[in-house]
Parts: structure tokens; sequence; C-alpha cells
């Protein structure tokens, strides 16, 4: 039986990755050039491997020797560089097509004609509607699509004739300004290449960062200029050198283009994030999970972030209104949280440690318990200084706020850490336990019982904790089976106790879901398991 998840599971294709559909009109297509680059030949490969194998190897031998010689570094850019302007300079097309030469005032109405809008030239990047070739003022001239008289209807004559309009050859020029970055690529790469031009990249802030394969190394300060020059907002464009497996999850990276500014900015949740991409962890393909997730945390909550990272949960959490523990290992991201922190205007909402995740989780209850947080009406100070001038000038209301009771209990724990945060799930094992062995277990008794009867008058709160807990998984087909069995080893489940996912006819354990995050290859998924923490756990002795 099939797990149910709450969306379905992308399945990306095996390399060669990333086929591309036909363009919709090959006419407005970059046509093949005598700028086309061939593949290179590497010797430390033998002689019977593919074409595109030696041409991968020897990338990676160029990139190699890039990193220990800054001259060889040099003399491979300057020589990518140079192959981008022969580029430039071929990649021209000309269409000749026709246009009619028309009155100024005319020339719209004609465009909207019923015989006419069908052969008029469209394009993204191009007007339909020129200025006059010879500099009348009073003229404009209606590009066609067509090439010859005789391929308009009569019909379309007529129009032309009854505003007093003239068919002129008028030719449309298309040069590399035109092209996107997928066209250039594909147009001067090597036709083995072709397919995955890599035109896709991630952006922080000003930084674009790609992540190219092997056999794309031996072009990459090539590609790199085409998108520093085609993407109006990039600055800076860096290639991962290796993978995250760190324990701070950054990763080495090479400058390709543009300047070497890695402190981006970047808007997301309606906080500003502020960050050094060398040093700290960003990915802009999660900001829908940041989404998400933050969805579900209510004002007066109290959340746990344990490896908050630069804040892209704990920011916008706290400027909900929620009392938000943030933590990271990480001295980078702790300075960067804190930043983050006093530019969004948290302050009084969010505590930031820097510590190991496992001490994070064992601290954190005990310092909620302490904090005793108030369940008051959303400070002022998380306003922003529109809303609160907004306010100030509208008739005050006269409801009573809702004063709530003091939390002092964590509502929502957030373990964001795929590679390794289900290792980390044994931290709550006989954590009340230990709570109540410092703060009494009979205070510890009364505050879950008042939980209770918060919920039945419809407080926002439940007894016991929710977990959101990130990983990875390889068993793609069985994901939801794979994760909950190896999340209840680490919590010292057993039996019945065990997490278990929903089924297709079966529910799975009370108030737990597993979402597909995404796809990361064709055999490995991210996923984000919710649950909420057994009483066993929590209560486990001896832990």
């Amino acid at each position: 039986m099939a797990t149910v998840i709450d969306k379905p599971r992308f399945y990306k294709p095996a390399h060669p990755a990333r086929t591309k559909p036909p363009p919709a009109d090959p006419l407005l297509e970059p046509s093949a050039t005598a700028a086309r680059l061939g593949l290179l030949a590497s010797s430390a490969v033998s002689k019977d491997a593919s074409a595109l194998q030696s041409h991968a190897q020897a990338g990676i031998e160029l990139q190699a020797a890039a990193e220990r010689d800054p001259a060889e570094k040099a003399r491979q850019q300057a020589e990518q560089i140079a192959w981008l302007d022969t580029a430039r300079s071929a990649l021209q097309k000309s269409l000749p097509l026709l246009g009619i030469r028309v009155s100024a005032r005319e020339c719209s109405a004609l465009a909207k004609h019923d015989a006419v809008h069908s052969f008029v030239f469209r394009s993204r990047r191009a007007k339909h509607i020129c200025a006059d070739p010879i500099g009348d003022p009073t003229k404009r001239v209606l590009q066609l699509g067509v090439e010859r008289e005789e391929e308009l209807p009569e019909t379309a004559l007529e129009a032309m004739r009854a505003v007093g309009g003239e068919l002129i050859s008028h030719p449309v020029e298309f040069g590399y300004d035109y092209w996107t970055v997928d066209q250039v690529l594909r147009a001067i790469l090597p036709h083995a290449l072709e397919e995955g031009a890599p035109s896709a990249f991630s952006m922080v802030g000003h930084i674009a960062h790609i992540n190219l394969r092997e056999e794309y190394l031996a072009y990459r300060y090539l590609i790199g200029q085409v998108i520093l020059e085609k993407t109006p907002r990039v600055r800076t464009v860096v290639n991962k050198l290796d993978t995250i497996d760190t324990a701070f999850r950054v990763f080495a990276m090479e400058l390709l283009a543009g300047v070497p500014e890695y402190e981006a900015e970047v808007s997301e949740s309606n906080c500003i994030f502020q960050l050094d991409f060398r040093t700290v962890y960003w990915n802009s393909r999660l900001h829908t999970e940041h989404a998400r997730l933050i969805q579900q945390f209510h004002p007066f909550q109290v959340v746990a972030d344990v490896m908050a990272g630069v804040g892209p949960f704990a920011v916008p959490a706290a400027k909900k209104g929620a009392w938000v523990l943030a933590n990271d290992l990480n001295p980078n991201c702790y300075e960067s949280l804190l930043r983050n922190r006093e530019r969004n205007h948290v302050d009084t909402h969010l505590q930031a440690t820097c510590q190991d995740g496992r001490a994070m989780v064992c601290t954190s209850v005990l310092t909620a318990w302490n904090a005793v947080y108030p369940g008051v009406a959303l400070h002022d100070e998380l306003k922003s200084a529109r809303q609160r001038r907004k306010e100030k000038g509208a008739p005050q209301k006269t409801a009573p706020k809702v004063q709530r009771r003091p939390r002092r209990l964590v509502d929502h724990f957030v373990m964001n850490l795929p590679a390794t945060a289900l290792e980390f799930l044994d931290a709550y094992r006989g954590i009340y336990t230990r709570l109540g062995d410092s703060v009494g277990h009979d205070a510890l008794t009364a505050e879950l019982h008042a939980r209770l009867e918060d919920v039945a008058q419809g407080d926002l709160v439940e007894p016991l904790p929710m977990v959101h807990v990130h990983c990875f998984t390889k068993d793609v087909e069985n994901a939801g089976q794979d994760i909950c069995a190896r999340a209840s080893k680490v919590l010292g489940l057993n039996g019945a106790e065990c997490l278990t996912p929903p089924l297709n006819d079966k529910p799975g354990t009370p108030d737990l879901s597993l979402h597909l995050v995404r796809s990361v290859a064709p055999s490995k998924d991210m996923y984000c398991l919710s649950f909420r923490l057994p009483r066993s756990v929590l209560f486990e002795k001896n832990a």
C-alpha cells in the first residue's frame, strides 16, 4: 500500500536531464553559428571513453588548474569572455517580413481589425507597432508576420487600403540583446550539451547560484557571464564546488562572473534577511516550505527552532506574534540571526542562542518555563511603521483585549537539518521528566491540566508539543514507512507506539503528517515529518 502524502512526488528524469521542449516558433530562435563551441578532450581518460566523458574530465582539470593558479584562472576567464564576444556579433538574425505603413492614429485600430490581427507579428520582446523608417512623426509601421503579399487575404488588404495604408518591406532584426540566457547557451554550447544547458539558477539577493554538472565546467565562466548580462538583478554569479557535508551546511564556491560581493539581502515572508552567502546556509527553493510551516504557528504560542539558520522560520514566526527560541550551532548564523532579529523589530519575541541542537532541545523547555511568556495581544513593536500610522488615524476599536494564560511550555519544535535532524530526536526522550525534576512534578502536571482546559475554551494550545523535523529519504516509493520507522527507532518507540503514516485505507498516528518538500535527486526526496510527541517519550525515565 502506498503512503498517503499531501502532494504527489515529482519524478525527475534521469540523465540526459532537463530535456527541454522544442521552441514554440523556431523562427524566433538564434541560428547555429560559427561561434558554436566544441567538446574538449582529456588525456586522462581511456581512448574508448565517450567524447562527453572526456570533455567532462577536461572541465574538471581546468577547474582544478584555476584553483591552484590565479594566472591560469585569469587566462581561462579571458579566453571564455573572448569566445562570448565572438558569439555576440555572430548571434544576429533577420526575418524578411512585411509591414503596413499607416497613419499613427489608425495603426492601433488596424492591428485589432478582425481581418488583420492574426497576421500581426507578435514577440515577447519586440514591438509590433514601430516608428516610421523615413522619420515621419505622423506615420507608424504595423509589423506583420508574413514575407509575401500573397500570404495576406483580400479582406486584410482591403482593411489596409481603407485607412490609407501601404505594404512595405520591414524586416525584423534580432541580436544578442534579444535572446534569453537559455537561447544564447543553446546556440553556442556544443551540440552534445545543448539540451541540458544550465540556464536555471537560484537567486539569493543579488547573487545567482548555479550548480554546474561536470560536462559544463569547461565553459563555466562563459555561462556565468551570460547569466550576469541577461539577468538585471544579478551582480554576482557563483558555482558550488562541493556537496553540503559540513556541520554548518555551507559549501565552497567559485566566482564565475560579476563582483565578489557575498553579503546579500533577501526578502521573504514579509521579513528582510541579511546574510553572508559564503558562511551561512540559505536555500531560496525552500520559501514555500517556510511559508507553509509558519502558517501553523499562532500568536502567543512558543516555538523552539532548534536549527534556525539565519531565521527563515524564527523571524517571521516572531513577527507573527509567537514567542520564539531560536538556535544555531554556526556562529555566523547566530550573528546573522541577531541582526535579522533587530532589522525586523522582533527583539522582544525572539531569543537567540548558539549551541548544539540536542542541548538546545533540553534547555528550551526550562527556558520557556522560567520565561512565563505573557498571553497578551500582539505588541505594537511587531507592527511596521506603516501599519502603526494607519491604525493611528483609524477609529479605535472598543473590544477588550483577550487575556490568555501565560505560556510556560513549548508548542512547536522545528528541526530543519534534513541530513541529520532525525538523529537528534533522542533529545526529547525524558525532557518532561527532567523538567519536572527542576520545577516540580506537581507544577508540571498542573500546567498540563490547565492547557487541557484552555483547549476546551477554544485556545490554540495543546498539552503536548508538535515536532516538525525535515529529513531525506532514498526510499521514494515507501517514504512514509521509511521516515516513520527511522524516527520511531531514535525516539525509542516500539510496537503499537511506533509512528505510523496514513495508508490508503488505514489512519496513521493521530496528528501525524508527511509533507513532500522537494525532490532533490531522482532517488532522493526531502520531507517534513510533523507529529505530536508521545507522553511515553516526554516522560521517559532513565533516558
